[in-house]
């Protein structure tokens, strides 16, 4: 053999030993890729079916994803109860000070949510220059790259919308799409899963008709704030509620009219205290209500007591067919503890109802209390 042969068979050995390392080299990095797939699809079916806080759920799922694909920014909608909006749930990497909440249709994750169909956008500087769309949120900051938009479906009803972006082109691929479908089922799985969770949790605390506490909630917060009491001597305050003549108003007008009253004296109780802070608002039991009053002195809780007396004798209440001069009254208890007291749970209440049941001895549509030790 020639010493030119030699050289060309050198060569094409050689050749072919750069071609065979870029094979095997290929497919490291798909067998790579591949087990990191393997390895997101283990940890988040394990995250998703081991936490119920839906935030921290979601932060992990990203976190895993991310090991597998490279984005820089992420936005996980969900979409209400009436199908009309979607609120943004979950964000990392965007500069977002406030809510976000969209109309269906609204933006690429509206788009989305309202067709069901995945978006993979392989160049967003094309995208932002032929569109006034956006595709996390209104008035973002707009970069070059690529992007990925996939429905969440629970039982092929859409739930919500998860949004992946970086900044190269063509950096997050088809294959990267199928990829995220495929686990859309998992992370959809699971945010239903919180939601339930929510759900039972706020069922089994709040009262069904009027959205405030339950009887049970009311003895577990009440004993709470007297422990608290006693810890940071700071005093606490009970009002104790009841309908007057509530009976005789469901004979006239009716049970369904009778509920619509306990709604809006529910409302009335929220809006004349601190229920969305500190208060805690509870439907004691039928037509009576309860409100626990954290470090307010007995002076004050009368005062508000006052307050919430005369607004519910001025409202004019939703009763169809309501006869002229018909009103709603509250007749009302209100009990102190100050942090001189030593007091238990059952005597704060008795001293409660016991000045509910003066303000009905005594003509009903008033306020009385219970004086503390320190009074």
């Amino acid at each position: 053999m020639s010493d030119d042969n030699v050289k060309e068979v050198i060569a094409q050995l050689e050749q072919e030993l750069k071609q065979s390392r870029s094979r095997e080299k290929a497919l490291e990095d798909l067998l790579e890729k591949k087990l990191n797939e393997i390895y997101a699809h283990y940890h988040i079916s394990r995250t998703v079916g081991s936490l119920l806080d839906m935030q921290e759920m979601l932060r992990q799922v990203t976190a895993i994803i991310k090991k597998s694909l490279p984005f820089d920014r992420v936005s996980i909608y969900l979409v209400d109860e009436n199908r009309e909006k979607l609120e943004l749930t979950f964000s990392s990497g965007l500069d977002i000070q406030q809510k976000v909440t969209l109309q269906m249709g609204d933006g690429t994750p509206g788009r989305i949510a309202e067709s069901g169909e995945h978006v993979h956008i392989h160049d967003l500087s094309t995208f932002y220059d032929t569109s006034s769309d956006f595709i996390h949120c209104p008035d973002e900051n707009k970069h070059d790259g690529s992007y990925i938009g996939i429905a969440l479906k629970v039982h092929n009803k859409t739930i919500g919308v998860i949004g992946l972006d970086n900044s190269v082109k063509y950096g997050l691929g088809v294959d990267d799409m199928d990829f995220m479908a495929i686990l859309s089922h998992q992370i959809a799985a699971g945010i239903e899963k919180s939601r339930l969770f929510d759900k039972t949790e706020h069922l089994s605390q709040h009262d069904g008709l009027t959205g405030l506490y339950n009887h049970r909630m009311f003895e577990e917060k009440l004993r709470l704030e007297i422990s608290r009491c006693n810890r940071t001597n700071k005093p606490v305050s009970l009002i104790m509620l009841d309908i007057d003549h509530f009976k005789q108003f469901n004979d006239n007008y009716g049970h369904q009219a009778g509920d619509q009253v306990l709604k809006e004296l529910a409302v009335i109780l929220q809006k004349q205290c601190r229920c969305t802070s500190i208060d805690v608002c509870c439907r004691y039991g039928g037509e009576e209500f309860a409100i626990i009053m954290p470090e307010l002195e007995l002076h004050h809780a009368v005062n508000v007591a006052e307050r919430l007396r005369t607004a519910v004798a001025g409202t004019s209440f939703s009763i169809k067919d309501k006869k002229p001069g018909d009103t709603v009254t509250v007749s009302i208890g209100v009990a102190g503890m100050s942090c001189s007291e030593d007091m238990s749970f059952e005597e704060l209440i008795k001293k409660a109802d016991e000045a509910l049941y003066l303000s009905k001895r005594t003509g009903r549509n008033r306020v009385s209390y219970s004086p503390s030790a320190s009074h």
